[in-house]
Formats: C-alpha cells, sequence, structure tokens
C-alpha cells in the first residue's frame, strides 16, 4: 500500500511538473505572438513629433536651436517614459549618457537622441538631471502629448525607436533595458553609412 502512495505521489508531481511547464510555455507563446504584433505594426510607421514641447537642457537655459538640430539628424533614437513608478528607476540617465555618447563617438553627429519624458514632478526631474550631470537636450512633455499623438504601446521596453530622417520606425526595443537591442541598432547604422 505504501509503495501504491509512493507512486501516486510521483505521478502527481509529474503532472503538476508538466502541467506548470506547459503554462510555461504557453505564457511565452503569447508573448512571443504580442511582440510580434508591436513590431509588425510598428515598423516602417511614421512617428509624429509635436512641435510645441518644451525642450529642457540641464545648467544652461534651452537653446531651441541645439534642440532642433536633434530633428534634422540622419537617425534619431525616440525614448518616452511616463510618469508611472520610480523616475529615477524608470529614466536611467546614466545608462542613457553612456549610450549618447558613444554614438557621438561612433556615428560623429549622425544620430540624434529625442528623450521625452512626461513627469510626476518637473522639479523631480530636473533634480535627477542636474544630479546625473546629463546635460544633453530633453523634451518636458508633462501634458503626454507625444504619446496622445502616436499611441505608443503600453510596454517600456517598446516606447523607444531608431528612426530615419523621415521619421519612421526602423528597429522598436529599448537599448538601455537589452544590449542586443543597442548592438542592433549600431549595426544598422553602421551598414547604411
Amino acid at each position: 500500500m505504501r509503495f501504491l502512495k509512493h507512486k501516486i505521489l510521483i505521478l502527481f508531481l509529474l503532472l503538476s511538473f508538466f502541467s506548470v511547464n506547459s503554462c510555461k510555455e504557453n505564457k511565452r507563446q503569447a508573448e512571443k505572438a504580442e511582440i510580434a504584433k508591436i513590431v509588425t505594426e510598428w515598423i516602417g510607421k511614421e512617428i509624429l513629433l509635436p512641435e510645441d514641447i518644451p525642450c529642457y537642457i540641464s545648467g544652461k537655459d534651452t537653446l531651441n536651436i541645439l534642440c532642433e538640430e536633434l530633428f534634422y539628424k540622419d537617425y534619431k533614437i525616440l525614448l518616452y517614459v511616463d510618469s508611472t513608478g520610480c523616475s529615477d528607476c524608470r529614466l536611467k540617465l546614466y545608462e542613457w549618457k553612456q549610450l549618447v555618447e558613444e554614438a557621438d563617438s561612433l556615428f560623429q553627429d549622425r544620430v540624434g537622441f529625442l528623450l521625452y519624458f512626461q513627469p510626476k514632478s518637473i522639479r523631480e526631474i530636473t533634480f535627477l538631471f542636474e544630479q546625473y550631470r546629463f546635460d544633453y537636450p530633453v523634451f518636458i512633455d508633462s501634458k503626454g502629448i507625444i504619446n496622445k499623438t502616436n499611441n505608443f504601446p503600453q510596454t517600456k521596453e517598446y516606447q523607444c525607436f531608431l528612426l530615419d530622417n523621415n521619421n519612421k520606425v526602423l528597429i522598436i526595443g529599448n537599448p538601455v533595458l537589452n544590449v542586443r537591442i543597442w548592438e542592433l541598432y549600431k549595426s544598422y547604422i553602421s551598414e547604411v553609412q
């Protein structure tokens, strides 16, 4: 009888293991399908860039000429970050500063970074720019105009785009959150030079 109980227990554990793995596999397949849908929808799509969102450069009186130059680059990396969650965690300013510096050294002024932030508090976000010595132009979109205009995907990993000079999406994905995406961005820009 005891032997039978062990067999039943082992059978139960095996079934639950396969059931859990089956659920995980279904979830992975659903996630892959969602990613494929987002990518298919956004590749080639034109991003509309509203002109009335204020530009800010930490530690400087904003010179709109510096901000306007970003719109005319061969390539643009557009990032949208909304106000949900921890601002410092979501912004990742240190990582973005490194990417901007690397892009500047690799592509000599061919890539512009269009960084749109929808902060809960302008005071908090400007403090973070000062704290990280992030002196690259950013757009403070307190009303979320760029998101309302373009209806970006809800997932933060897909609120970043590599754009061509006509603002059409070439690649979707956040290079700060995924190194492979950054390698893909660099590879694409390098190949076209």
